[in-house]
């Protein structure tokens, strides 16, 4: 099934500017396009590119070792390689051989990877390396883009004359300087090019007395630009042989071209590969930018966003060095419609946004900015309908506009489908469009979509509250400073705060009173039980805050508690180790010490030979028996359960004994999997500290 996001919708979450952050990243033409074109995709073809820039994205924020993939563009080329009779020129076969060989060593990095890289492998399956074409280029073509001497017999003989016509003409040219300047007759400059021949500057005076040919003269007419005249002929003789040299250049650029002709699908492949990793690596950057990750995707219809940012005011506030306030919402098939209220300005429409931007930005192949544990879908339609406040003139075709937008999402939407509606039922008389939303909602409801919608209707609040599968947030408000936090809080609709601003910025009481006498008991109530559990829930909120705090801090106490303790229990165990091991060397030395006061006063020597070597032998069946396989067995048990307490995926550790660090990739019981520098090894947890 096709998905259907509209190019207009797009452009009200102004995901122009996201596609433009991923283009100044870009670094190549084929890149740079591929970011303009930046666009929701079909299922597979997302997750397939979210999985290629969740694994760049991984490697350049660990800052862990990749290839270079840095290149040329090489679009013009490979696509002449297609076109039978053309001639590449000798840059455009450097450009090419670096892509080969950029694209042989990155296949190479990723295959020796897979398990790392499963969706950059796949990217680069096509790549195979080809060094006869590497071979062949570098064969003909030097490192500075010359056609080499030796690429064929006669182009070294056109070059050998060449050399020696010009060091000719340059010898009697250097003849004809020396005695023309002993008579005075070159001007300061001494000699110049005109029309690409090699000739004097004559003072004019003198210009009959030097033969040669004049080629023409300064503009003042003070000096003749004159070629001796024995140079004349060696001069024409260079030029005719720089004519054959660039002949035998095309005709060995041509066979150059035939030859690697035959690999335009592989040098094709290249181009896509490399251009789209650039694209990936732009995509990634701005990912690290963004503090954007790659979410769960999850086959049901979901949205569980845990902290999420809109990407684009993340960046704004991120500039300014202010703080972007987190969102976190949950939807399913149980709770499938959140309607949002709260007082204007408060942030609903942001919240909305935030939601509808990450959306498209998952669907498009981006990383979107929200904390890893949450869980995202694909959705088949995105039904968006954000209303802009106008005149009261255009208010009649305004709600008729929005009516004809709800009657679509009624029709089009479904299970797979995510609708967002800003001011839910506005444009119309309040009562009557009130009316109308709730039962829009009920038929959403019905249909079993998931949408967003914000709203400050009563009855939709009162609906939203008794209706299964759907629910009420609300905008958090200060009730004190009656200023917004930006917070989103599901679980109770909010309060507009219609007369409590009033009474803030100091509007008259009684006018105040009569606006209260206009609305219905209930509706005063209603806002009162609002603004009290708003101001209940600020409290109980603060209290969380300050337990989570305080929590954290117990945590990092207890952290480093249990590290202390290990450390001081591993410090213990060695300095128990040192003892006894320092004891028993006092004992063998006193030993000693008595077999050699022995030795001196005894005659019997053979006796005190054997006491030597009993007093050897104990000791060294005494090791045996602290070394035997049970004991190191049961050290090198408790060495592993020590690092397994503490190891895990992503963790940086150390060889043993060694300064060789590195980063866990996987743990398997009492093995571990780990990447030093660009080198994977698979070690034994006892052979392994923690950083």
């Amino acid at each position: 099934m096709e998905i259907a996001f509209k190019e207009d919708t797009l452009k009200l979450f102004d995901f122009n500017q996201v596609k433009l952050l991923v283009e100044n990243y870009a670094r190549t033409k084929g890149s740079k396009q591929l970011a303009k074109s930046i666009f929701p995709v079909h299922r597979n073809s997302a997750y397939e590119l979210l999985q290629q820039t969740a694994e760049l994205h991984s490697v350049l924020l660990n800052k862990n070792p990749f290839p270079d993939t840095l290149f040329e563009d090489f679009e013009a080329e490979a696509n002449l390689l297609f076109i039978q009779g053309s001639v590449l020129t000798e840059k455009q076969f450097i450009s090419i051989k670096a892509a080969a060989e950029i694209s042989s060593h990155i296949t190479k990095y990723l295959k020796d990877r897979e398990e790392l890289f499963p969706a950059l492998h796949l990217l680069f399956s096509t790549c195979l390396p080809c060094p006869q074409l590497i071979k062949a280029i570098d064969v003909i073509i030097d490192e500075q883009g010359s056609v080499r001497s030796s690429a064929s017999k006669e182009l070294a003989n056109i070059r050998h004359d060449l050399d020696s016509k010009r060091r000719e003409v340059d010898r009697k040219f250097r003849n004809y300087i020396n005695h023309l300047k002993k008579q005075g007759w070159l001007r300061d400059s001494e000699e110049s090019f005109y029309n690409g021949r090699r000739v004097l500057s004559v003072v004019a005076e003198h210009k009959r007395d030097v033969k040669g040919i004049i080629h023409g003269s300064s503009e003042t007419g003070r000096t003749a630009f004159i070629e001796p005249i024995d140079n004349v002929e060696l001069n024409n003789d260079i030029i005719e042989l720089e004519q054959e040299e660039k002949r035998e250049v095309f005709r060995i650029l041509k066979q150059l071209t035939q030859d690697i002709r035959e690999h335009k699908d592989l040098i094709k492949n290249y181009y896509v590969a490399l251009t789209h990793l650039d694209f990936t690596r732009a995509k990634a950057l701005v990912a690290i930018d963004l503090n954007a990750c790659l979410p769960k995707i999850n086959k049901q219809s979901t949205i569980k966003l845990v902290k999420a940012y809109h990407p684009l005011l993340y960046l704004q506030n991120k500039t300014g060095n202010k703080s972007t306030m987190p969102l976190s919402v949950s939807l399913d098939k149980n709770n499938r419609i959140l309607v949002i209220s709260g007082p204007n300005a408060g942030g609903k429409s942001v919240a909305l946004k935030t939601i509808g931007l990450l959306q498209i930005m998952l669907q498009s192949g981006l990383l979107v900015s929200c904390m890893p544990e949450s869980e995202m879908c694909f959705f088949n339609e995105l039904f968006v309908d954000i209303g802009d406040s106008q005149s009261i003139e255009n208010e009649l075709s305004t709600y008729s506009s929005r009516l004809v937008k709800t009657k679509l999402f009624l029709e089009k939407s479904n299970a797979r489908s995510l609708v967002l509606i800003d001011e839910f039922g506005t444009g119309t008389d309040p009562e009557l469009g009130g009316a109308m939303a709730e039962t829009v909602l009920e038929e959403l409801n019905k249909k079993q979509a998931l949408g967003i919608l914000t709203t400050h209707y009563t009855n939709v609040k009162v609906r939203a509250e008794k209706l299964a599968g759907v629910i009420n947030g609300s905008m958090l408000f200060d009730v004190n400073t009656l200023l917004p936090t930006y917070q989103l809080s599901v679980g109770q609709p909010g309060s507009s705060y219609t007369f409590e601003v009033a009474e803030k910025i100091g509007f008259p009481k009684e006018l105040i009173q009569q606006a209260k006498a206009k609305v219905s008991d209930e509706k005063i109530k209603l806002n009162q039980i609002l603004v009290t559990i708003q101001k209940e829930k600020n409290a109980i909120t603060n209290q969380l805050n300050k337990l989570r705090e305080k929590e954290k801090q117990l945590a990092f106490e207890r952290e480093k508690y249990d590290e202390l303790a290990v450390r001081l229990e591993n410090k213990l165990l060695s300095t128990t180790e040192k003892q006894t091991e320092i004891g028993r060397l006092a004992d063998m030395g006193r030993k000693l010490k008595l077999l050699a006061e022995e030795w001196e006063s005894s005659k019997d020597k053979k006796a005190v030979i054997q006491k030597f070597v009993n007093t050897v032998t104990a000791e060294k069946k005494l090791k045996e028996k602290e070394n035997t396989a049970e004991k190191r067995e049961k050290r090198k048990q408790k060495a592993i359960e020590q690092v397994l307490s503490k190891i895990s995926v992503g963790v940086q550790v150390r060889l043993v004994n060694t300064k060789l660090e590195g980063e866990v990739i996987e743990v398997k019981k009492t093995n571990a999997k780990v990447i030093f520098g660009d080198k994977i090894s698979t070690v034994s947890l006892e052979n392994l500290q923690v950083l």
